[in-house]
């Protein structure tokens, strides 16, 4: 459904249910263009209610506040908080973006503010700088609170990989940016007949994984990975691209099962390519290493900080998903030679499948 300024939207994704108001026309279509199906009519009684409002002229880096905080008490440096109220009014790396938090009753009110003032060198390094920050944003308005809810209602967790579908189950690619997941994983699907899960980020609940709704973005080199299976591929012809790379409609669905994990590999370029078994505690802390050092789960992580200081979880404690997801499914360290091409990459990965656990691979593929 198409949404104009000031108008409210529902979306749903994994059963969340979240309404969202935007003042801002560009920013309202482009956002309900990338939701797709995700977007519904608004909900009578949503789980999380979200308004956008988008501010100009000034300067990105003013510290003016957007919301009124005379009644709270300061908390820190940025933050004011009350019993049910928290406003974040520097939130650090995003430079005029002020955030509010409140809660009514089961409902969590988000309120999202942006200046835009962007300098003359941001606009020269980047033709497209309006663009990105609509899908900078789209992680505040949608993504973020929905992961908080999940994370807070069901213990899933955010994992930086990409994933797709075997026969056996789902097979993740973990890494840092750049690292080739989103090459492999395309070329699984291009080779081995592998369905796409999700492309950067996966929800995981320690045993099953479920797809992040995020576009797709690929680069002109892996469009050629793909050769003939890119046309199946459905472009966003109405948002164009971002930063150099074409995006495209990921697998839509608002309420997907759940793919258990049949195999891990954190990936990285070497020399000489490589698949090795790593033991659960250190493939635990590779992954909880590399979330961290990717930006966007990072700004996920203090989000999420901010509404554990207004809103606590508190219940009996579980077992963390990255302890569960590497303890029940194998893990391996993937060393991918870039020289060699996709094809020993995927060798691998399918001999990692079929073969006994301890089985080393490195001295039996080319």
């Amino acid at each position: 459904m198409s949404a104009s300024p000031g108008e409210r939207i529902g979306v749903r994704m994994h059963g969340v249910r979240l309404n969202l108001r935007c003042d801002h026309a560009p920013q309202m279509r482009y956002t309900a263009e990338l939701l797709g199906q995700h977007v519904c009519e608004p909900w009578e009684r949503a789980d999380i209610e979200v308004e956008s409002t988008w501010h100009t002229g000034g300067s990105n880096g003013s510290d003016a506040p957007l919301f009124d905080v005379s009644e709270l008490d300061a908390y820190g440096k940025r933050m004011h908080l009350g019993q049910d109220e928290l406003v974040w009014s520097d939130t650090f790396r995003h430079q005029g973006l002020q955030l509010r938090f409140r809660r009514q009753g089961s409902v969590l009110r988000c309120d999202v503010a942006y200046r835009y003032a962007p300098s003359t060198k941001k606009l020269a390094k980047y033709e497209d700088f309006e663009q990105k920050k609509f899908f900078d944003l789209l992680r505040y308005l949608v993504l973020f609170p929905i992961a908080w809810h999940l994370r807070r209602t069901r213990g899933w967790e955010l994992i930086h990989a990409s994933a797709v579908a075997a026969d056996s189950g789902a097979v993740l690619i973990a890494g840092p940016g750049g690292a080739g997941k989103s090459t492999t994983c395309f070329a699984l699907m291009a080779q081995a007949g592998m369905r796409l899960l999700t492309e950067n980020l996966v929800f995981c609940d320690g045993q099953f994984v479920y797809p992040v709704c995020e576009p797709i973005r690929l680069t002109e080199d892996s469009l050629r990975l793909l050769g003939d299976s890119a046309h199946e591929l459905e472009r966003y012809e109405a948002v164009g691209g971002l930063k150099h790379k074409s995006m495209f409609v990921a697998p839509i669905d608002p309420d997907p099962a759940g793919v258990p994990a049949a195999i891990v590999f954190l990936a990285r370029f070497s020399k000489s390519g490589f698949a090795r078994p790593i033991v659960p505690a250190v493939a635990r802390e590779l992954i909880r290493a590399t979330n961290v050092l990717t930006l966007e789960l990072n700004d996920f992580y203090w989000y999420a900080a901010a509404l554990d200081l207004l809103w606590p979880t508190i219940g009996p404690a579980r077992a963390e998903p990255l302890e569960r997801l590497t303890v029940g499914t194998p893990c391996y360290s993937l060393g991918i030679d870039r020289s060699a091409g996709v094809e020993p990459v995927v060798a691998r990965i399918l001999a990692c499948l079929d073969q006994q656990p301890k089985r080393a691979l490195e001295t039996q593929l080319p």
